[in-house]
């Protein structure tokens, strides 16, 4: 992983990050995560997750990409939008469209594999649960002629809970009639199809053409909401700078998530400008991938650590004994899923379930207060950040990042922050700068 911070005012940016890379059970320590573009342009480019791009180092094509700008300034969101654009117009020079089909043929036979006999996520009533077993499972506990009924619940709930996952990438929706009416037609003597991957997975187990039309559906709802149709394995691209006409700085970031036909899957932020504080001032800060330390510095508490402590001092939620079929052929349903409290056994079942569901609340209002007294630490901090001098403000980005490296070495984590810590400034009369023991130049 990576750790990188951006921390900007009205003198101009700082920028820091580690320079640790892993590859499976390796890490080295002397990757470059920064990348200037070259003047006249105001923009750097932070570098983090993934390293390839369907096989091709970003770096060289961002290297390709920087050799077509020529002088014309742009704005932050243009640079980031120009760079996307490059790559799908480009995406033929080094990959193909069956190489971007072998992506998705990846994802749907993991996927056919985790629903035949994998744990998976399913939507149940609205609520989410884990399904153990997949398929297989849960056939092993219905009688032989409830089999295909069964298949298709598992299949409907698991589509259920695809469907209500975000999508990344609105562009991508649109597009999967198409991909699987192209996929569908291919010769199978020749490659793969989508029927092809279901004879061969569900191959045993009760087939019908509502569970087939379940199926293909299921795919389809995977476009744009399962990263791995497209090959994505998360390339983290924050451009930080100035554009064409801005006083103040500037982040845009954008996750790219491989690509389809000349799509390049992605989703992106929108672009966030150094904003004021109390005295007038300007401040921007930004951080990329591990940053858990530097938050805690700056907010003061670890509200997810908070919420798991009261978490694991609660315990899961009391449950009430139902009639096996209301509860859809769970013996047993949580509180929010009963559908009458007084189907507790007693006074007591009733008396847990109300102290549990009090202690839940004051929990939360707990954690909210937390949240708002940590508010005020952030502000104290974007107060100091907006007062600083350039020299200061790469001071403060470098030993952020060395704090966070050491944070998770004192914890035992494997190195994936680490190595030199590489610094470098933009400001609008000098461009990108690197910073070399405390010098500018």
């Amino acid at each position: 992983m990576t750790s990188q911070l951006i921390l900007g005012n009205g003198h101009g940016l700082a920028i820091a990050s580690d320079s640790a890379a892993t590859y499976g059970d390796r890490t080295y320590e002397d990757a470059t995560k920064i990348r200037g573009l070259k003047d006249p342009h105001r923009v750097a480019i932070l570098q983090a997750g993934g390293v390839n791009l369907l096989g091709m180092p970003v770096s060289v094509l961002m290297n390709e990409w920087e050799e077509t700008l020529g002088g014309a300034r742009m704005s932050l969101e243009g640079y980031r939008d120009s760079f996307l654009s490059w790559l799908g117009h480009n995406l033929g020079k080094w990959t193909t469209q069956a190489a971007m089909d072998d992506k998705a043929y990846d994802a749907l036979k993991n996927e056919l594999k985790r629903l035949r006999r994998g744990n998976l996520l399913v939507l149940r009533g609205g609520v989410e649960e884990v399904l153990m077993g997949g398929v297989e499972g849960v056939l092993a506990t219905v009688p032989d002629e409830e089999h295909q009924d069964a298949v298709l619940r598992v299949i409907q709930e698991r589509s259920e809970w695809v469907a209500d996952c975000t999508v990344f990438d609105s562009a991508l929706p649109p597009l999967a009639d198409r991909l699987f009416s192209r996929l569908g037609s291919r010769s199978q003597e020749d490659s793969w199809t989508p029927e092809s991957l279901i004879d061969y997975w569900f191959e045993g187990l009760p087939r019908s053409e509502q569970i087939d039309r379940a199926l293909h559906e299921y795919f389809r709802l995977m476009v744009g909401r399962h990263s791995g149709i497209t090959g994505g394995h998360g390339i983290i691209l924050t451009f930080a700078g100035y554009g064409s006409g801005d006083l103040l700085p500037t982040v845009a970031s954008v996750i790219i998530r491989g690509a389809m036909e000349n799509h390049i899957a992605r989703s992106d932020e929108e672009a966030a400008p150094a904003r004021k504080v109390a005295d007038g001032r300007f401040a921007l800060w930004k951080s990329v991938a591990q940053d858990q330390t530097i938050r805690l510095i700056i907010y003061g508490h670890n509200r997810d650590l908070m919420a798991h402590g009261i978490d694991l001092e609660l315990g899961p939620v009391p449950v009430l004994p139902v009639d096996e079929a209301e509860a859809k052929g769970n013996p047993r349903v949580a509180v929010e899923a009963a559908l009458d409290p007084d189907l507790a056994e007693d006074t007591t079942d009733r008396d847990a379930i109300e102290q549990w569901t009090e202690l839940r609340q004051l929990g939360e209002k707990f954690v909210e207060r937390a949240d708002a007294l940590s508010h005020r630490n952030y502000w104290k901090f974007m107060n100091t950040i907006a007062r600083l001098e350039m020299k200061s403000l790469t001071d403060t980005t470098r030993s952020l990042i060395a704090v966070e490296a050491l944070g998770k070495d004192l914890q035992g984590y494997p190195p994936t922050v680490g190595g030199h810590i590489d610094v470098a400034t933009i400001t609008l009369r000098d461009g990108f700068k690197w910073v070399r023991d405390g010098f500018t130049g």
